[in-house]
């Protein structure tokens, strides 16, 4: 029989399958896709809003640090000791950063300098945004003339998140209240993200 090769003679090649199919290369493609246009977005508003944390947290320092200093009797020219509102500081720094910057609110060619080093108020930490203490009116000697509730001050942040040239602002106002100061609850937001 000689059109017939002899079995053991023909040697058969193990089947091995290594790598992928077109079929599950695409599919891992577009599953990679699905999971970057999903994931990327949410990172970046994650980001933007770990950013704009920061506002918030300071005004609640920068309100402490009025509050001790209103409640701090101060020497006024008549040699009285009484309740005193500071007056204006900021913006400082003078243009918010799209980077976190170092800050000294208390050097001497800072505006409000006098203002920040009064309230022994400096942030936490490097800074996003411009601050601003806006008194209604300062001075010594403030007291309800009513029961009605009654703006002190408003402490604002500015920032620029993205640099393109919108402000995102934070504001928190101060009213006095039977005597005390207090931080209203409502944070008034502009732009949040831009």
């Amino acid at each position: 029989m000689r059109g017939r090769p002899d079995s053991r003679l023909v040697r058969r090649r193990p089947r091995t399958t290594s790598g992928l199919t077109l079929v599950e290369l695409a599919l891992l493609l577009s599953l990679l896709g699905v999971v970057l246009a999903v994931g990327i977005p949410a990172f970046v508003r994650g980001l933007r809003t770990s950013k704009a944390a920061e506002a918030p947290d300071e005004l609640q320092r920068m309100f402490a640090a009025v509050s001790t200093y209103y409640e701090t009797p101060q020497a006024t020219p008549d040699g009285k000791r009484v309740h005193c509102v500071p007056e204006p500081a900021g913006p400082t720094p003078e243009k918010p950063s799209i980077d976190p910057v170092e800050v000294k609110f208390t050097a001497p060619e800072t505006p409000g300098a006098a203002t920040w080093r009064a309230l022994d108020y400096s942030p936490a930490g490097p800074v996003r945004y411009r601050y601003s203490l806006l008194p209604n009116r300062a001075g010594c000697g403030l007291a309800p003339t009513d029961a009605r509730t009654r703006i002190l001050l408003t402490l604002r942040a500015e920032g620029d998140l993205d640099g393109d040239g919108v402000l995102s602002r934070f504001e928190r106002s101060v009213t006095l209240r039977d005597g005390e100061i207090v931080l209203e609850p409502l944070l008034v937001v502009q732009e949040r993200v831009e």
